[in-house]
């Protein structure tokens, strides 16, 4: 297959090495991911400013592969990629988008502001089959043992059928692997943060805030994917990009207000 491989850690990430390194020899891999690190981007993309393009040399040289880093975020990179590089030349278009493999879970609501899934998207609206994968917090996997796992599940992956094309896939790694875990199909729970801004003072007196905050786990379904997750499986969530509420407008589309 033609793999295009992003993150939203930055192209110099070890997670996107940990992918490069077990795809390149049976898979055609290119990078295009940014130049620095871009956690928390969601989907946003760069509007009326410069877009530099470099090309990534230790990659390059260490794999024999295509690489960029991207001076935007991360759908910038697969945007940039597809449409400016390839110039929306379609026959040219990688047969799967891989954005990961992230450092920190992407569980519950954190899918919303991340920029890992953010970058998946964009792949998807491109009509490419797409996959966000993230590793949890302070894991005992490493980011090899990560893309090992992924590796021997792609085939799977890519033989499934999707309704009308309308979801791409959020995969994430626990901690650790339990004894018998399994990859198992979960919705998707509810991640909040306590604490999340902390406020500081500079050397002028100037308050700032920094963003950290614990981890609150509360309130989920056993087959969400925070629970099945923090219990050592491989979740995976089908996310679509129609957020509109279609069930709602069933009977009331096209109807007065």
């Amino acid at each position: 297959m033609k793999i295009l491989i992003t993150n939203d850690d930055g192209v110099m990430s070890p997670g996107i090495e940990a992918l490069v390194k077990h795809l390149h020899k049976d898979h055609q891999v290119i990078v295009a991911a940014p130049a620095s690190q871009q956690s928390a981007k969601a989907h946003a993309i760069t509007v009326g400013q410069r877009i530099y393009v470099d090309k990534y040399v230790p990659l390059m040289e260490k794999y024999g592969i295509e690489a960029y880093g991207i001076g935007g975020t991360p759908a910038d990179s697969v945007k940039l990629y597809l449409e400016g590089i390839l110039q929306n030349n379609e026959e040219e278009f990688p047969d799967l988008v891989i954005s990961g493999i992230n450092d920190g879970s992407n569980l519950g609501t954190d899918l919303i502001y991340s920029g890992t899934v953010g970058a998946a998207k964009e792949g998807f609206i491109h009509n490419i089959r797409s996959i966000a994968v993230s590793l949890s917090y302070h894991p005992i996997m490493t980011f090899d043992d990560v893309a090992r796992e992924l590796v021997k599940k792609l085939p799977v992956i890519m033989n499934m059928e999707r309704e009308e094309k309308e979801y791409l896939l959020n995969i994430n790694f626990p901690v650790k692997l339990a004894k018998d875990y399994q990859w198992l199909w979960a919705y998707q729970g509810i991640r909040n943060y306590e604490n999340a801004y902390i406020p500081r003072t500079d050397e002028s007196d100037r308050i700032y805030y920094i963003v950290e905050g614990d981890i609150v786990d509360e309130g989920n379904s056993p087959v969400s994917d925070v629970v099945l997750c923090n219990k050592g499986n491989v979740t995976v969530t089908p996310i679509r990009l129609k957020v509109a509420d279609h069930k709602y407008l069933s009977d009331r589309a096209g109807t007065v207000l």
